[in-house]
C-alpha cells in the first residue's frame, strides 16, 4: 500500500543523537525496533487497534526535489511512513505523536503538498492527509472493493469506544458491569454490521453504533436482535454512560434482572440474515 510521508528537518544544523531517539521510542508502548546498514526502523502497531506505521531513519536522504527547499532547514534523514488508507482517528493520533517528537528534538516538517519546510501543526497535517487520501482514492478507485466505508465520525466512535475500553471496564468492574466487545459481520450481500454479545444474566455497556445484539440464553440459544427495535422497547430501562461517547448505553444494576427477563420472553423478529464475521480493518472513512 502507498505510503503518506512525514519528513523531519532541523534548523541549520542536522545532528541528530541516536542514543536519544532510540531510549525515546523504547519508552512508547507498541514500537519495535530493528536496524542494518539500510535503516533504523522504528515499526508501529496500535496495541488496541492494530494499525501500523513506522519511522525510518536512513543514511540518505529520501526526500525528493529536495533543493527546492530553503537552505534554513538541513534533514535529519528521519521520516514516517503512514499507510494512506488509515482511518482518521489512527491518524490523528499518530500526528500527536509526531508533535512530540518535534517538540522533543527541535524539529520542523515537510510533508506531501508542503511547498516548504514548516512549523508543526497538526490541522495542517491532517487536512494535507486528507487530500492525499481523497485524491489517491480518485486515482485508484479499485481500491475502495477493499474496504467498507463509513461516515468518520461513526468510524472515529467505534475505534475510541475499542481503544478506551479496557479503562471503561476498570469504571464498570466496582457495578458488576462488563464492557463488551464488537463483532464485525457481513451478509450475502457483502453489507457490513456492527454488534455486541449480551449473555443472559449479564449487567452490560452497549457501545454506539450498534446493529444487532447476540443474546446468549442459558440453554445455548442465540438470539440475534435488531438493536434499534430493542431500544424502541426497553431503552427507558438504559441510562447513557456518563463523560463518554454520545449514545453509550448501560443497564443499572437494579434492573439487570427485570431487564433480562423481559429480553427473554420478548418474542423477537427473527432476523433472516446469515451472517460471517469481518475483520475491524475492512472499515474504513474519507
Amino acid at each position: 500500500m502507498s505510503n503518506f510521508y512525514i519528513h523531519f528537518f532541523k534548523e541549520k544544523n542536522r545532528s541528530l543523537d541516536m542514543v536519544e531517539v532510540i531510549d525515546f521510542f523504547e519508552s512508547l508502548e507498541g514500537f519495535e525496533i530493528e536496524m542494518d546498514e539500510k535503516s533504523v526502523r522504528f515499526i508501529y502497531t496500535h496495541p488496541k487497534l492494530g494499525y501500523p506505521c513506522a519511522f525510518y531513519i536512513t543514511p540518505k536522504s529520501k526526500v525528493p526535489n529536495i533543493q527546492r527547499l530553503s537552505p534554513q532547514y538541513l534533514e535529519v534523514n528521519f521520516h514516517l511512513e503512514l499507510p494512506i488508507l488509515s482511518p482518521n482517528y489512527f491518524v490523528k493520533s499518530i500526528i500527536q505523536l509526531v508533535k512530540k517528537i518535534c517538540d522533543r528534538f527541535n524539529f520542523y516538517v515537510l510533508s506531501e503538498m508542503f511547498e516548504d519546510v514548516l512549523v508543526f501543526n497538526a490541522e495542517r497535517i491532517f487536512r494535507v492527509y486528507r487530500m492525499v487520501k481523497k485524491a489517491y482514492l480518485e486515482k485508484y478507485p479499485e481500491k475502495e472493493n477493499d474496504y467498507q466505508f463509513i461516515k468518520e465520525d461513526k468510524l472515529s466512535d467505534i475505534l475510541r469506544y475499542i481503544d478506551e475500553k479496557d479503562g471503561l471496564q476498570r469504571y464498570y468492574d466496582d457495578l458488576n458491569t462488563l464492557v463488551p466487545k464488537y463483532y464485525f459481520l457481513k451478509d450475502e450481500q457483502n453489507i457490513s454490521y456492527i454488534a455486541t454479545e449480551w449473555k443472559e444474566h449479564d449487567t452490560i455497556v452497549f457501545p454506539p453504533h450498534l446493529d444487532y445484539i447476540l443474546f446468549h440464553g442459558e440453554q445455548g440459544i442465540v438470539k440475534v436482535i435488531d438493536y434499534k427495535l430493542f431500544l424502541n422497547k426497553f431503552g427507558k430501562y438504559l441510562l447513557d454512560v456518563p463523560g463518554f461517547l454520545q449514545d453509550t448505553k448501560v443497564i443499572p444494576p437494579k434492573l439487570s434482572k427485570k431487564l433480562n427477563r423481559k429480553v427473554k420472553k420478548y418474542k423477537w423478529e427473527p432476523v433472516s440474515k446469515n451472517f460471517t464475521k469481518q475483520n475491524l480493518h475492512v472499515l474504513m472513512d474519507i
